[in-house]
């Protein structure tokens, strides 16, 4: 398939921006990057997806999501114990239609891969495999695992690593492609870190990444002063910008990624591996933290943690190249109207990603080499049925809970 004309931005920490161009997907993969008048006369047979001079870029990566809480839009909750009680409510049914719903407004706002961390106490041994089937149905890519919380007993605590290990073997043996199991922890203290990581690890003997969920109350309180056990595999730090500097700098040595819910981390720079994430909030890449012409720094930096942080980390999982548009990479595109009134090339690039970009309708949506949506329409679901068995299951939650 040859998807053109259109104007390309590669992607990667050096963009480039390609005009009148096509892009030539074999499989799962991107095969070819060219003007697309050669590439169409050199590959007459092949169908094309008609881009119309559309604006064509890598997907998106949300680095940390919590997927099954789709259904809380409207029940202002703010405390943790509401939260836990609002996880022990959902059932299967439940986890699978707010999953899917959730992942649906992903993949409208251009999200093609998300780092899912997932909590359902009342049906812990099916809730990942309703996430994984969400994410089938609609043809995305999902990274998922079941936390195991500071506060959960001893038993608990090994029930979840169990979820997420059989998940993760079971995705393995399948080799689905699109999916990915972790292991989670959420920590409220570093103490109880350290010893939430030491369990996480000896239970997948450094064989799964991590997903640590950081809910720390008003900062850490205490120096982080242990050191991280070496894995082949970079783990994700979630609401990084509650961790101690220490603690920043280690992960950041070791090649983790963070991922932070405000729209900038306090002392970050370009070349810092923070990623964004969109928690329980909305399933679409962050706004430039209200800055309406924001400095050449703060752009390349809004530019990285948008396009390239989290897309590195997923890399690991789904395939090297994801976040790019170059032969070899995942064939994870997304199309944007986007017409500017300015040129848009390498030089202007990053300013035109913190205003018009950021801003900017999605068309469509292509994960590995299918597509997903075309000129505005889902065509993997009924995006109305889904958002009607979202909407039943909300009311029988919130009924749960009072």
């Amino acid at each position: 398939m040859i998807v053109g004309p259109c104007r390309i931005v590669t992607g990667g920490p050096s963009p480039q921006v390609l005009e009148d161009a096509g892009v030539r997907v074999v499989g799962a993969h991107v095969a070819q990057v060219a003007r697309i008048g050669a590439l169409a006369a050199s590959h007459p047979e092949e169908t094309v997806w008609p881009a119309r001079g559309r604006v064509l870029l890598p997907g998106f990566v949300n680095s940390h999501a919590h997927l099954a809480r789709h259904l809380s839009r409207g029940l202002a909750l703010r405390e943790s114990a509401d939260w836990e009680d609002y996880d022990r409510a959902l059932a299967p049914e439940d986890v699978y239609w707010a999953a899917l719903a959730a992942l649906i407004e992903g993949a409208r706002h251009g999200i093609t891969t998300t780092c899912d961390l997932h909590r359902s106490g009342a049906c812990l041994d099916l809730s990942l495999s309703e996430v994984t089937s969400a994410a089938e149905k609609l043809g995305v890519r999902v990274a998922t695992g079941y936390a195991a919380a500071e506060r959960d007993s001893t038993r608990e605590r090994e029930a979840a690593r169990r979820e997420s290990l059989s998940l993760a073997t079971d995705l393995r043996r399948r080799r689905e492609g699109r999916l990915c199991g972790l292991i989670g922890v959420r920590a409220e203290t570093l103490g109880g870190l350290t010893g939430l990581l030491e369990e996480a690890l000896d239970a997948s003997g450094g064989d799964l990444s991590l997903h640590v969920e950081l809910a720390f109350d008003g900062g850490a309180g205490e120096p982080w002063g242990e050191s991280l056990r070496e894995s082949p595999w970079p783990s994700m730090w979630a609401h990084a910008e509650h961790a101690p500097a220490a603690l920043v700098a280690a992960a950041r040595e070791r090649g983790d990624a963070m991922a932070a819910t405000p729209s900038w981390l306090a002392g970050a720079t370009p070349e810092d591996h923070l990623a964004w994430g969109s928690d329980a909030g909305v399933h679409a890449p962050p706004l430039p933290g209200g800055i309406e012409t924001p400095s050449a720094d703060a752009a390349r930096a809004y530019y990285r943690r948008v396009y390239v942080n989290g897309a590195r980390w997923a890399a690991r999982h789904f395939g090297e190249g994801l976040g790019t548009i170059e032969p070899g990479s995942p064939a994870d595109l997304v199309l944007m109207d986007y017409a500017p009134a300015t040129d848009l090339d390498a030089g202007t690039l990053l300013a035109h990603a913190t205003t018009g970009l950021a801003r900017a309708q999605v068309s469509g949506v292509m994960v590995a080499g299918e597509i997903v949506m075309d000129h505005g329409t889902l065509v993997t679901v009924d995006e109305a049925e889904v958002a009607a068995r979202a909407r039943e299951c909300a009311r029988r939650v919130w009924k749960k809970l009072g």
